[in-house]
């Protein structure tokens, strides 16, 4: 075969990567880890109390987008996978992602005011549609790329601590943050857009840096196998590695946006406080300074049994807030939060550590690598926890009568006030936050105790 003479001279000389390439992929995630954090955090809330949907009618938004994700998430993954320039496979998509990352993130929060409530869901509906097809677009390849760097499976556990803590970083700012620049606007609207353009333009930085910075492999650029239906939806899915990481990686993402999303709720509807960004935030930078432990643990006992015991220590804490009350210091909320934080970290980090290693078992079964179908699938199941979690709550807090913010004009100014909510609406909340990640949480448990990859098998396989 020809090679490419400058994907050749781009190639990696060593399994070992450069601390700089490191740094350079892992700047990549404030955009997965930042944006979804936002939409998953404030985006619910911003349709129901801002734009004014109705909480059922958003729910719809985010089931339409996932049928959506369904068909374009594989197909990216195919596209990317045979994709052959002189710049690689997988880096051409990231000079585009530059700019349609920016577009696609401040559309989704234009502070739109349509009077028919249809107008209002249509350009929900399409702008969310948009940002979905952006992430796909962008993170398949991205996701992708981080197998091929290398090949050692500690050097592997490394660049994903590289990757999460950036992506958990960026969290902190995407807790804490957006709420404050959107408060310190009399109008919510223009604090909303300012909110968007500066995250935009921040998620659209990595880009540059990672297309001129991680080279990719030549070996990988060989003429790909013609392409079939049964390759791209149906081999990933027979490999039992695959579907048990799959649902490792959902059965914590579904925990992990069930309290995302219901979260801001059972701050301000039943504890009525306004300090919910700067709790997540708590929980956030917990995750951060607790991740490198987790990537020790992995070393020491492998991935599986870290993962394990993250789950147990976010299941023991999450128990607590169905005992927390109004009544009840505001520091307990922040010790409870604490301690999520630190069982939530091993359970974000460990499933995308050990995503390298089901692609070497890919490539040991069909005789070629396929990381950016297989990284396509794990795109399609991040997208989808958050559409599981916030359909879940949508419908509800629309079926137990939650109750819009009253909307009135103060010179000139259009403002919403919250109102009082139903009781059967409190308890819905404090139920859904309390115990539904619970279910999740011990299907990740149960899933790990039955995960067949380890260290040793995955050396063989090399």
């Amino acid at each position: 075969m020809k090679k490419d003479k400058g994907a050749e001279q781009e190639a990696p000389k060593s399994e070992k990567l450069s601390v700089s390439t490191k740094l350079a992929f892992g700047f990549g995630d404030v955009y997965g880890g930042g944006a979804i954090q936002i939409v998953n955090f404030f985006y619910l809330i911003f349709l129901t109390d801002y734009i004014g949907l109705r909480p059922a009618y958003a729910g719809i938004i985010f089931f339409i987008a996932r049928g959506w994700d369904a068909i374009a998430d594989p197909l990216m993954g195919v596209i990317t996978d045979r994709t052959r320039t002189r710049f690689g496979r997988r880096r051409p998509y990231f000079l585009a992602a530059t700019v349609l990352v920016f577009v696609s993130f401040v559309l989704l929060w234009l502070p739109i005011n349509l009077s028919a409530e249809w107008m209002r869901f249509l350009y929900a509906l399409l702008s969310y549609l948009f940002y979905c097809t952006v992430i796909t677009m962008t993170l398949v390849p991205y996701w992708g790329l981080g197998s091929e760097l290398t090949m050692d499976y500690n050097e592997r556990t490394s660049l994903m601590l590289y990757r999460m803590v950036f992506s958990l970083s960026t969290a902190v700012a995407a807790a804490v943050l957006p709420m404050m620049i959107v408060k310190a606007f009399p109008n919510p609207g223009t604090g909303y857009l300012v909110m968007a353009i500066s995250f935009g333009l921040f998620f659209s930085l990595p880009w540059p840096f990672i297309f001129f910075k991680c080279k990719e492999r030549p070996e990988l650029l060989k003429p790909p196998e013609p392409w079939s239906f049964r390759k791209l939806f149906i081999d990933p899915l027979k490999i039992r590695t695959t579907r048990m990481l799959i649902g490792l990686y959902v059965a914590a993402y579904v925990a992990v946006d069930l309290l995302s999303v219901i979260f801001v709720y059972f701050m301000t509807y039943y504890l009525g406080r306004g300090d919910a960004n700067f709790v997540l935030g708590t929980a956030l930078i917990v995750q951060v300074f607790t991740m490198p432990l987790y990537a020790l643990l992995a070393r020491k006992l492998g991935k599986r049994s870290s993962y394990l015991i993250s789950l147990v220590i976010w299941s023991f804490f999450m128990v607590f807030i169905w005992f927390i009350t109004p009544d009840l210091p505001s520091w307990v909320m922040y010790v409870v939060a604490a301690g999520i934080g630190c069982g939530m970290a091993g359970a974000v980090f460990l499933p995308w550590a050990m995503f390298p290693d089901v692609a070497d078992v890919g490539e040991f079964v069909f005789g070629e690598r396929r990381d950016g179908t297989f990284s396509s699938y794990m795109t399609f199941a991040r997208q989808a926890t958050t559409a599981i979690a916030t359909t879940l709550v949508s419908f509800a807090l629309d079926l137990a009568g939650y109750v819009k913010p009253l909307v009135v004009t103060v010179d000139g100014v259009i403002q919403r006030i919250n109102q009082v909510q139903p009781e059967g609406v409190i308890t819905t909340i404090r139920v859904m936050l309390s115990f539904s990640p619970l279910i999740f949480l011990a299907l990740g448990i149960y899933l790990a105790v039955r995960y067949p990859l380890s260290e040793k098998v995955q050396q063989r396989l090399r």
